[in-house]
């Protein structure tokens, strides 16, 4: 049986998913690897068989005009994740029997027959982002992980069957509409669709996976002890009496959320989690993975510095995020554009233009359309500021209109829901008769 690993990623992180290629090569001598890169790839990569270019290669499952579309209305990570189900359509195609999925930023320290042993009996394996009862919440608190999905899409196991293919049916249709990191909307990318498979999928195919070695990462450090034996690693529950105890081998971590550029430098700053505790257990795995990366630091430094691909118009004019979410109710209405790219007449750019929504200055409209309080220098004085103006409301307007308007803040928070107001329906956008993937 022919098994592969592969991973997704835009070509700045092809440098780390190459890192994870390196440890799949020196703990899993009879597996294969790709990454499959969304935003099309350099004639520098063209050489590396393990490149795959995403447009070319799925498109017997998303055409063009379709991955154009998805292209735009998601930003990078969204892109990467709705992708999934097809690349692992591809590889089941090219004949692949166990097909196992990573974030690029994953790093394996132990055989990955551990894994792939898993799939013989299970067709569908997947990681919760917990494993162990706990008092005491970790740098993510149980509401978050509620908020983002039960498992962690970081990793994925599949085995090629027909309940397999079945779920791939499924979850394709969703991700191509409703990848969104839309909280408002209950959805995390590709992630929080995977909180049904274990209702919806038979229990004899899907696995819970609670190895406590596999999928270890910062919203778990708190459950998990890292314990370095005989050059080996292994985990423990963090609450375990000796280090023996229950220990089983560390087989794979996910460094999700740090700053990679920092690591080369080798220092390790977490950019979603401020909290992260500092367990010295962690700081062995931690040197193992900052030397794989310091061995290609220069190809990392190069890549980390190629811009997205599909950041621009057809002009070079900046795409914003509030670009991005408002394409997503024209795509809802109308269908797919024929080109959400162009500039031309009949175009989504046009139709920007003309509403005064291109934005003036492109750095600084970026920034405020990726704004939260941890980015916006004095965010605590702005947010006194919005207080005072709501105190002033409140005396206008009375108790029950003051509390219905607040009511309302939560959707009113969401580009989307302004799209009427900018009136781009009148803009004649130019879109082209496709059929509905909404589910």
């Amino acid at each position: 049986m022919s098994s592969l690993i592969f991973t997704i990623c835009a070509r700045n992180y092809v440098g780390l998913a190459e890192v994870l290629g390196k440890s799949v090569a020196k703990h899993g001598a009879n597996i294969d690897f790709r990454i499959y890169v969304a935003d099309e790839i350099g004639s520098d990569m063209a050489a590396n068989d393990a490149i795959i270019s995403a447009p070319a290669a799925l498109e017997p499952f998303i055409d063009a005009v379709e991955f154009a579309n998805m292209a735009f209305m998601y930003n990078i990570t969204e892109f990467c994740t709705a992708l999934k189900a097809a690349c692992f359509m591809h590889a089941f195609a090219d004949g692949y029997d166990k097909c196992v999925y990573m974030d690029p930023d994953t790093f394996l320290t132990a055989d990955v027959e551990h894994i792939l042993r898993e799939l013989d009996s299970s067709a569908i394996l997947i990681t919760p982002h917990l494993c162990v009862p706990s008092e005491t919440e970790g740098p993510r608190a149980d509401r978050g992980i509620l908020a983002t999905g039960v498992y962690n899409l970081g990793f994925l196991g599949l085995r090629s069957d027909p309940e397999t293919t079945q779920f791939l049916v499924w979850w394709h249709a969703r991700l191509q509409r409703q990848a969104f990191n839309d909280h408002y909307n209950a959805l995390y990318t590709d992630q929080r669709w995977i909180d049904f498979v274990p209702a919806l999928f038979s229990s004899g195919a899907v696995k819970v996976w609670r190895h406590l070695g596999c999928n270890v990462a910062p919203w778990n450090y708190h459950e998990r002890k890292i314990v370095a034996r005989d050059g080996t690693f292994c985990v423990t529950p963090r609450a375990s009496a000796t280090d023996d105890e229950n220990a089983v081998p560390l087989v794979f971590l996910h460094f999700s959320g740090f700053d990679f550029k920092k690591i080369i430098d080798g220092e390790f700053s977490q950019l979603n989690l401020s909290d992260v505790e500092d367990h010295p257990d962690l700081r062995p795995v931690y040197a193992a993975y900052a030397e794989a990366i310091s061995e290609r630091a220069n190809e990392m430094a190069r890549y980390l510095s190629i811009p997205y691909g599909f950041e621009r118009f057809a002009d070079d004019t900046q795409i914003l995020p509030s670009h991005r979410r408002l394409f997503r109710v024209w795509l809802e209405r109308h269908g797919f554009a024929a080109d959400p790219f162009g500039v031309g007449v009949g175009s989504f750019y046009a139709a920007l233009v003309t509403r005064g929504l291109l934005g003036k200055s492109p750095g600084a409209d970026l920034a405020m359309d990726k704004a939260t309080t941890r980015s916006v220098a004095n965010a605590d004085r702005l947010l006194e500021r919005a207080h005072t103006g709501l105190r002033l409301l409140f005396r206008m307007v009375g108790r029950s209109r003051f509390f219905f308007f607040v009511r309302s803040l939560n959707r009113l928070a969401h580009i989307e829901q302004h799209y009427d107001t900018f009136r781009l329906d009148q803009a004649n956008i130019v879109s082209i008769n496709a059929k509905s993937n909404v589910v």
